[in-house]
């Protein structure tokens, strides 16, 4: 679970003084601080040591933490010092209004939401559709429950069986029709992971008659002012939360209906749908899904090396590493180089693990014992491994999904990750 990260909780006064810092380290001709400035201000080359002011740092100072003035960053601030005294003054609940169910892809805000004085029910919908298969067919339930046991829960040690998991879903797509909530809001990223999610549940709700009686709204968000990477809402501080309240918007029948077109884009077996998808007037409609369908399908076979994005930059990772490295370490080492982050820790092992037991192995590992987590296998990268994400050797990897696209190591979709021009459907003869 994302824990809330200090590095997102900025205080005005601190910055403050950070800048007057700067600007006199500058003023004393300090590398550090005239690197920074180059680095941040839009126009550095017009700075001097003479001509340099306390707003030029100031400035340089907002775009660092991903704020493109300095009034905008100290209004951002401003604000979510007013959430903080509300949320320890005991404030009323902000979703006092409408019996409301927040509904999230994990639990990682569940307590925030508590926290910054919410009081509507919350659920998490957890499954990660941005891996394995995908279908608009009505076995869809049952697909999603065997890949997610067989794949997932299996690394783990997770007993719960296939009917378990379909049990669960269908008890949770029953909450989202409960009549006794007025408002339903998503609360989602930018990110695969979420996107997905969002989707799959508009599409449901865009076949129900009782989601047109209620209010639906969407808390989207693609970055948030911090001094870390935005990855997650789970990051942000419980007076965030309640700033990002502010920003909702609703969602009707017109939304549900293409969200139910994109749905079954994602689910088809040929890209087509979502290429065409990808470059629609419609997309404005929801801003961040055309760079997911792009990482979506990144997740096909490169051309010359037959390895998904997700493999290629993990295996980047390996072969720059000085030494093995335990999965955890690798993961994190992946997440700085993944333009999307969208995969947790278990499901990008699930991802890279057919590296390892294919027929000749890309990746190798020590530490595998049945005592012992798949976490604590030191990985390494192997000569054939080196080979192919050199492009000289191409791999063929066991069969997997992308959405609704069946990678078979003798027909596949594939292309440079790059341009969709590139993209063509090989049939291999083995």
């Amino acid at each position: 679970m994302m824990k809330a990260d200090n590095a997102f909780s900025l205080s005005l006064v601190q910055l403050k003084s950070q800048a007057k810092r700067t600007l006199k380290a500058v003023r004393r001709g300090d590398e550090a601080a005239r690197r920074f400035l180059q680095k941040n201000h839009p126009v550095p080359q017009q700075i001097t040591i003479e001509t340099i002011r306390l707003a030029d740092v100031q400035l340089a100072l907002a775009r660092s933490l991903g704020m493109p003035s300095w009034p905008k960053l100290k209004h951002h601030l401003q604000t979510l010092d007013a959430h903080k005294q509300a949320i320890a003054q005991g404030s009323s609940s902000l979703d006092r209004e409408m019996l409301t169910l927040h509904i999230r892809c994990g639990h990682d805000i569940q307590q925030l939401l508590k926290t910054a004085g919410f009081q509507g029910e919350f659920l998490p919908f957890i499954d990660p559709h941005c891996m394995g298969p995908l279908s608009a067919g009505f076995a869809f339930e049952r697909m999603r429950a065997t890949y997610i046991h067989q794949f997932l829960l299996s690394e783990v040690g997770d007993e719960r069986s296939v009917e378990h998991l379909i049990a669960q879903t269908r008890q949770q797509l029953d909450s989202l029709l409960d009549d006794k909530f007025q408002r339903l809001v998503f609360w989602v990223e930018h990110d695969n992971y979420d996107q997905l999610m969002l989707f799959r549940l508009l599409a449901f709700l865009a076949d129900e008659p009782a989601a047109s009686s209620r209010e639906v709204e969407l808390i989207e968000v693609n970055q948030y002012p911090g001094r870390s990477r935005f990855i997650g809402l789970g990051q942000l501080p419980a007076e965030g939360l309640r700033a990002l309240w502010q920003q909702r918007r609703r969602l009707d029948t017109g939304h549900f209906k293409f969200a139910q077109q994109i749905w079954q884009a994602f689910c088809s077996p040929s890209p087509a749908a979502l290429i065409a998808a990808s470059t629609s007037d419609a997309m404005t409609v929801f801003p961040n899904l055309p760079a997911v369908i792009v990482r979506h399908l990144q997740e096909l076979p490169h051309g010359s090396t037959g390895l998904s994005l997700t493999q290629m930059l993990a295996l980047r990772v390996l072969e720059n590493a000085s030494g093995p490295l335990w999965v955890s370490d690798w993961f994190q080492s992946y997440q700085s180089e993944e333009p999307l982050p969208y995969l947790g820790d278990l499901m990008f092992w699930v991802l890279l693990k057919p590296l390892l037991v294919c027929e000749t192995p890309l990746i190798s590992a020590t530490g595998i014992e049945p005592h012992q987590s798949w976490l604590d296998h030191d990985i390494s990268i192997t000569t054939f491994g080196r080979s192919v994400l050199s492009g000289k050797a191409r791999v063929r990897l066991p069969e997997y999904w992308v959405g609704g696209i069946c990678v078979r190591p003798e027909s596949r979709w594939c292309w440079d990750h790059e341009s969709f021009s590139t993209l063509r459907f090989e049939d291999i003869d083995i």
